[in-house]
C-alpha cells in the first residue's frame, strides 16, 4: 500500500467516526419529550358566539402505584379559529401541542348543524394530522362528552374508539368515517357526507360509603387517573354510536335512526357478522345471523331515474324461543316465513333510510358523483333533483344458508 495512503486512512476512519458519534449523541431523532410536548389523543370543537372552542385530550405519563390504562387530561382554548384555540392552550399550559397521536376528532351538535368544514380545516392542513383520524358528532357539547368518565376505559376518546372497531363495522351496528373522507366526499360532486352521532347514557352507581352525597365533577385539567380514584363519587357513562349523522354541504342536516344505520351497512355491503330478530312462525321471535351481504345502489338509466336499492342476503338461525326449540325446529336453517318477515323488515328499515335522506338533501351513497363519472352532461340536467326528488326501487332477497 501506498505509505501516504496507510498513514491518511486510519486519520480519517477516526474523524469518520467523531462526526458519526456526534451526530448520534446530537439528535433527538424525532422523539418526543414528553416533558415538553402535549400528545393529543383527540380534539373536541364546540361553537361558541366568538368563534370556537377547542378541547383537548392529552396523554401524559402516568404516576403512583397504579399500573396500566392510559392517563390524561382535558386542556381547553378559546379564539376566533380552531389554530386561535391552540396558540391560547399553549399560552396557559407551556405545552406543545402535537397531532401526531390524535385519532378522534370530536364535533359538538351545535357545531356540526352551522357547517363542519370551517372547524375542521386546521386539521386538514396540519402536516402531522393523520388523515385517517376517526371524525364523529356528539348530542351536545364535545368538551362535555370529552371530560366524561366511561365505564370501559378512563380515557372518554378511547372508550369512543372501541365502537369503530372492525368487528363493530361488521355487525352492521354503527358506522366509521375519516377525516380525510369526510372532506373527500363533501367537497366533491355530491356534497355529501356522514359521521356516526355519539349518545351519553349515564349508568346509576350505588356508594353507601358517601351516604347519598353529590359528588364533586372534575373540570378541565383533572386527569384520568384522578377521575378512576374517584369512580366511586362519579357517575360511569356508556357511549353508544348507533346512529349516523347525515350531512350536506358541510352541514348537518339529518339523523339516520339505528334501524337506518344497520339498513346503510347492509346496502354498502359489509356486513358479515350482524344478526336480526323478526317475527317468524305464529309470530314468536327469531334472530337470525348473517353470513354474507350483498348490498348494491345504483341509480336507474330512466327519463325520471329511479334510485335501486338491492340488498342479498345469506343468513342462519341464531336463536329461537324455547317453545319453537321443544317443537323439534331446533335446525339453524331459516324458514321460508323466516326469510319472508327479514326481506319485509330489512325492506322497510331502507324506504325509511332512503325517506331520510331525501328530506336531508344528502346524497348519502354519492349518486351524483356517479353519475358525473358515468355521463357528465345527464348529471347537469339532474344534479338538482338527487336525491331529493329521486324515488327509490327497493328489492330484498333473504335465503338461509345451507
Amino acid at each position: 500500500m501506498n505509505p501516504i495512503l496507510k498513514r491518511t486512512v486510519p486519520k480519517f476512519a477516526l474523524f469518520l467516526g467523531g462526526i458519526l458519534l456526534f451526530a448520534f449523541f446530537s439528535n433527538d431523532f424525532g422523539l418526543i419529550d414528553i416533558q415538553k410536548a402535549a400528545i393529543i389523543l383527540a380534539a373536541g370543537i364546540d361553537k361558541t358566539p366568538s368563534g370556537y372552542e377547542l378541547t383537548a385530550q392529552i396523554s401524559v405519563p402516568k404516576g403512583g402505584e397504579t399500573a396500566g390504562g392510559t392517563a390524561s387530561v382535558e386542556l381547553s382554548g378559546r379564539g376566533e379559529t380552531v389554530a386561535d384555540c391552540l396558540m391560547m392552550m399553549y399560552a396557559d399550559s407551556g405545552w406543545v401541542p402535537k397531532f401526531d397521536f390524535c385519532s378522534l376528532v370530536l364535533l359538538g351538535e351545535e357545531t356540526a348543524r352551522e357547517g363542519a368544514m370551517p372547524a375542521l380545516n386546521y386539521f386538514l392542513h396540519n402536516e402531522y394530522m393523520s388523515d385517517d383520524c376517526a371524525v364523529a358528532v356528539c348530542e351536545g357539547s364535545a368538551a362535555d362528552v370529552l371530560k366524561q368518565t366511561s365505564s370501559i376505559d378512563d380515557t372518554s376518546s378511547l372508550a369512543i374508539g372501541k365502537l369503530f372497531s372492525g368487528a363493530a363495522e361488521k355487525s352492521g351496528a354503527t358506522v366509521k368515517n375519516t377525516l380525510r373522507k369526510f372532506a373527500v366526499d363533501t367537497l366533491g360532486v355530491s356534497k355529501s357526507s356522514f359521521m356516526p352521532y355519539i349518545r351519553t347514557l349515564a349508568l346509576e352507581q350505588d356508594n353507601p360509603s358517601e351516604g347519598g352525597k353529590e359528588a364533586p365533577g372534575g373540570g378541565a385539567g383533572e386527569s384520568s387517573a384522578d377521575k378512576s380514584e374517584k369512580s366511586s363519587q362519579q357517575e360511569s357513562v356508556l357511549f353508544r354510536a348507533e346512529e349516523t349523522a347525515l350531512f350536506a354541504e358541510g352541514k348537518m342536516t339529518g339523523l339516520l335512526s339505528a334501524e337506518e344505520t344497520f339498513a346503510y351497512n347492509l346496502l354498502m355491503g359489509g356486513v358479515s357478522a350482524g344478526s336480526l330478530t323478526v317475527r317468524g312462525e305464529n309470530g314468536l321471535p327469531v334472530s337470525l345471523s348473517i353470513k354474507r351481504d350483498r348490498g348494491k345502489v345504483t341509480l336507474s338509466n330512466d327519463a325520471l331515474p329511479q334510485a335501486q336499492l338491492e340488498i342479498g342476503l345469506k343468513v342462519l338461525v341464531n336463536d329461537r324461543t324455547a317453545e319453537d326449540f321443544m317443537a323439534g325446529t331446533e335446525t339453524n336453517v331459516a324458514t321460508p316465513e323466516d326469510e319472508r318477515c327479514a326481506e319485509e323488515l330489512i325492506a322497510s328499515h331502507a324506504a325509511s333510510l332512503w325517506e331520510t335522506c331525501r328530506k336531508s338533501g344528502c346524497d348519502l351513497f354519492l349518486l351524483s358523483r356517479d353519475l358525473w363519472r358515468s355521463d357528465p352532461k345527464r348529471h347537469a340536467g339532474l344534479k338538482d333533483s338527487i336525491p331529493s326528488a329521486v324515488e327509490a326501487k327497493i328489492v330484498v332477497r333473504v335465503r338461509g344458508a345451507k
